[in-house]
């Protein structure tokens, strides 16, 4: 067994300090330049459902309206489980700011709700989305739940009112579930007059129970996904696997550009894990073979001391950086905010020194709990398929008959219509694309279709599966949604938002 790594002058990590301001955590560590402010608050994607998904992204929009300014730099971005209010400038200007917006959160003008909508529309219209590799894990651990929803269109801009965001205002937004990060000590004339409220409960959000190791397809690449434990020896592992597959995948065969990694904390002990790239379907059998080749050998035999040791090496060259340093501040707040555990003691252990065979151990977890997709049509050798219906099994019934001219749906298509729900499944595999269940769906778009009685249904389940019912892609279309909808709760539906439509304009 290897030691960890005695060092005669010890590392230490940047001192952050904290204060309160007005019943709000404040967390900084000097750094030179301007003053910089992030007041962040512990609401995000996650913490949303189906129907309103959004809601955070447009009270972020509206508490921004009345104080963004082009006269020093501002902004503000809603996270997956945080929304952030940035400002940077003189401590004057910081604190104005911070006081202005303060004062917008406690009491939103709503006047303009109906304007910002509208641009959180044309945004998300023009907007590319979370990568494969950010989405995917999410979808398959969450379906359209929780974290599962990143990549889902946001339909709050079509489905919340005023009550809904004075509500959503009162439970998130307010000095106990708030925390300042600075880059600089706070300026003596600093308030943060932000409303009372009751800390919310911690996120409890409860991934699907999926056999794995498994295979599933995908287009145009390969991804692998997985719901591990979080340590510094998972990231470490994480680390010497980009590494690897970058040395072989690009450097030795030319096969990718880059490999692209992600990991998303779920709750204090587990992270949702993703990596990928996009390859040619010509090359992703060989791609592929290489990547199993190289997990099993991480896995089995483990990382080297000198891969162990470039990780270290690589990770000590970012603690003098200033943004090691505010991501240190930056982690304290998070701390304060979810009570999971800080970065710090990962970072620390890092320093320490990791052992390979641990590394080893979280790459065997890892491998063990992957769901790798290619675009191949059938599972790879030794790994059982992960269907999109993952929770439920394929519902019987009558299948729906194409039209001949004129559907959006392949010839291979095929739906089936029970009363129970849903299922679509592709060519002749008896392995469903997505199975909707009238008990499970979580929401049903509804867009129009010019000459037809009934519009099209976008239905969307719990679980992640989504299947698209339009009228003129089968004959008698019009009555198999009429009889579709006489299942469905008319709360759960909402006009489709213009990102969702099928159809372009005519």
């Amino acid at each position: 067994m290897s030691n960890p790594i005695q060092d005669d002058n010890p590392i230490k990590f940047p001192q952050i300090e904290r204060t309160d301001i007005d019943g709000v955590p404040v967390f900084w560590s000097p750094r030179p330049g301007r003053l910089t402010a992030s007041l962040i608050f512990g609401v995000g994607q996650a913490h949303e459902h189906f129907l309103n998904f959004g809601i955070t992204h447009l009270i972020e929009h509206l508490a921004m309206r009345t104080i963004r300014t082009e006269r020093y730099e501002n902004n503000a971005s809603t996270e997956i489980l945080h929304t952030s209010f940035e400002v940077s400038s003189n401590p004057q200007t910081v604190s104005k700011h911070l006081l202005d917006l303060c004062e917008s959160l406690s009491n939103l003008d709503l006047t303009p709700l109906q304007l910002e909508k509208n641009v959180i529309s044309v945004e998300e219209k023009n907007n590319g989305g979370p990568s494969v590799v950010e989405c995917l894990p999410a979808k398959i651990w969450f379906g359209n739940t929780s974290f599962g929803l990143i990549d889902n269109p946001q339909v709050a801009p079509v489905t919340v009112d005023e009550a809904q965001i004075q509500s959503w205002v009162a439970k998130y937004f307010h000095r106990n579930n708030a925390a300042l990060v600075l880059s600089g000590p706070p300026p003596e004339d600093l308030r943060l007059p932000l409303p009372d409220g009751q800390r919310p409960s911690s996120l409890a959000a409860k991934p699907f129970a999926i056999k794995t190791p498994s295979w599933s397809s995908i287009p145009n690449g390969v991804a692998g996904s997985a719901l591990v434990s979080w340590s510094a020896e998972m990231a470490g592992a994480l680390a010497i696997l980009d590494s690897r597959l970058m040395e072989t995948l690009r450097h030795q065969d030319g096969l990718v550009y880059e490999i692209a990694g992600n990991h998303q904390m779920i709750d204090r002990q587990r992270a949702l894990v993703g990596f990928g790239a996009d390859i040619p379907d010509d090359k992703s059998t060989t791609t592929v073979q290489k990547i199993q080749e190289i997990l099993a050998d991480l896995a089995n035999v483990g990382p080297t001391e000198d891969e162990v040791a470039i990780d270290r090496e690589r990770f000590i060259d970012q603690l003098d950086e200033p943004e090691f340093i505010e991501y240190h501040a930056y982690d304290a707040a998070i701390v304060e905010l979810t009570g999971w555990p800080s970065v710090v003691e990962h970072h620390q252990r890092v320093i320490d020194g990791l052992r390979p065979e641990d590394i080893a151990r979280a790459a065997k977890e890892l491998v063990g709990g992957l769901v790798l997709c290619t675009p191949d049509e059938k599972p790879l050798a030794g790994l059982p398929e992960l269907a999109g219906t993952a929770i439920f099994p394929a519902i019987k019934g009558k299948q729906a008959k194409r039209v001949f001219l004129g559907a959006s749906v392949p010839k291979k298509y095929r739906l089936i219509i029970g009363d129970e729900g849903l299922t679509a499944f592709y060519g002749d595999t008896d392995s469903p694309l997505a199975v909707i269940r009238y008990d499970d769906i979580a929401g049903v778009g509804l867009e129009p279709e010019k000459h037809y009685d009934e519009p099209i249904l976008h239905l969307f389940a719990k679980h992640g599966g989504t299947i698209i019912l339009r009228p003129a892609d089968w004959r008698g279309g019009t009555g198999l949604v009429r009889e579709v909808r006489k299942h469905i709760d008319p709360q759960l539906c909402f006009e489709a938002p213009e990102s969702m439509h099928l159809l372009g304009e005519e």
